[in-house]
This record gives structure tokens, sequence and C-alpha cells, in this order.
């Protein structure tokens, strides 16, 4: 990542009050103790998934969805030599996924639609200025370490976690595409958000196989479809709309929420 990305947010990530012996993954994806104690964990301390009683629960009652290209301009975020730079794939999924929830019926607004730099702030701003909203930002991830793929989504305050698990069940569901886990973050555009917020990592540029095929815009049409699909089942459907929702993708097992150190970059 450039020193942009770092400014722009990706080490912006402060982890959970939960000891580090707890972040490590079960193997193959099974549940151990230190799984269900760090869900204990999270249910009884408090702070670790709110912001005060700041946020709106907007959740069942939305009819705006802010989408939110991450990185923009010279912020390049991830880039890789097989992935791209994760700025033009997040705009290409954004632009993708807002005529999808136009045509189920929200407005939806766009924090940036071309490649501008968006300071953090103002994205939030942007969200907060709606009447009855959720956020949802799009980025693609990366790390040192190349083996590692799979999807992740973050949220910070307890209203938003619904939406985060059923976005990466949905991602979950596209054939070939690996969840990883959703997780509390203090990312600033969901930190800053008064709505319903949730940050959304599609895959790793870093790997090469998944970076490959993050760089296809038909997978970003596949991605674009299962965040539109979550929106849409989260919400229900309006009253008095004779505007079809997107065909449902096949329901995923449901994915578990583990806590895992966000990797740098």
């Amino acid at each position: 990542m450039t020193s942009a990305a770092i400014l722009h947010g990706k080490k912006e990530l402060m982890h959970s009050n939960i000891e580090p012996i707890l972040n490590v993954p079960a193997p193959d994806n099974k549940p151990h103790r230190g799984w269900w104690l760090s869900l204990l964990l999270v249910a009884l301390l408090p702070g670790c998934a709110t912001t005060g009683g700041r946020v709106k629960d907007t959740t069942r009652t939305f009819d705006t969805v802010v989408i939110d290209a991450g990185h923009g301009g010279y912020d390049d975020g991830a880039k890789s030599r097989w992935g791209g730079r994760e700025k033009n794939h997040a705009l290409s999924v954004a632009q993708k996924l807002r005529p999808k929830l136009a045509g189920a019926g929200f407005k939806t607004v766009m924090t940036r639609n071309s490649d501008v730099f968006i300071e953090l702030n103002e994205r939030a701003r942007i969200s907060n200025r709606q009447n009855n909203a959720i956020f949802v930002s799009v980025h693609f991830n990366d790390s040192p370490r190349r083996k590692i793929r799979g999807a992740e989504v973050y949220y910070r305050s307890s209203v938003s976690r619904p939406l985060a698990q059923r976005i990466l069940g949905r991602i979950d569901a596209i054939p070939g595409c690996t969840a990883r886990y959703v997780k509390t973050a203090n990312f600033r555009v969901l930190k800053l958000n008064q709505y319903p917020a949730v940050l959304v990592e599609c895959g790793y540029l870093s790997n090469r196989s998944e970076g490959s095929t993050c760089a296809s815009s038909k997978h970003h049409e596949r991605l674009a479809q299962a965040i539109a699909s979550a929106i849409i089942e989260a919400r229900g459907p309006f009253k008095n709309t004779t505007v079809q929702a997107p065909p449902a993708t096949p329901t995923a097992a449901p994915v578990p929420e583990v806590p895992e150190k966000k990797k740098k970059s």
C-alpha cells in the first residue's frame, strides 16, 4: 500500500477488546473454545461494538443507501501485478451496485462516481446528511501473506452487525468465493457514521488467483449483485412499488464471526 492509502484509513483499524490469544483462527474454519469465548466477551464488554448509542437504527426502515467506493484519485489503495488498483475495482463494483438498488426502489448516493479523492470525514458527512440511510463502503484487500484470500466485512455499531453478516453470506454464495469473517473495526467512515455502516473487503488483490478474479468486470457484477441482494433482504420490499428486486442467489451457510487481526497495509 502507498502512504496515501495508509492515510486514507487502512491503518485506522483498532482491534476489539479481545485478548490476542483469542484471535487465532480455528483450523478448517471450525469453531474452537477461543472463538466461543470471543463471542461471549463481545456480548459482555461495553463499547466493544457500539458507538455510544449515537447510531440511528434504520436497518428496517432505510430508503437511502450511501455507496462509498474506497480510495480514488492519488490514493490507489491496494494494488498488485495481477490484481491492478483497488480504487478502480471499488468504483466499478459501486457503479454496478447503484442501478440494482435504484431498480429496487432505493435512493442511492455515491460518495464518488469518478476517479477522485474524497476525504474520509467527508464520506461520513455525505452519509450523515441523508434522512433515512445505511452506508456501504466497498474495498479490496491486501496482505504480505500471499496465500490469504477471502471476503471480510467490518462494522462498528451493533445494529450494523446483521447487515455485515448478511452481505458476507451472499458473497460466500458466489461460486469460487471464500468468506473469512465479519468483525468490529474502528475505521473512520464507520466511527463517524450516524447510520448503520459496513465496510466490505471483497477479496485479496495480493493473492494471485483471487486478485486476478477481482480484476474482472464480470466478477464486479457478481459482487454488486450479492451486496444488493443482501441489502434488499435486510430492508424488505417497499410498499406500493411495482419494481422487482434482483433475483436471489442461493442462500449461503452462516459465516462465523471470528475475531482476527486486520492486516497492515
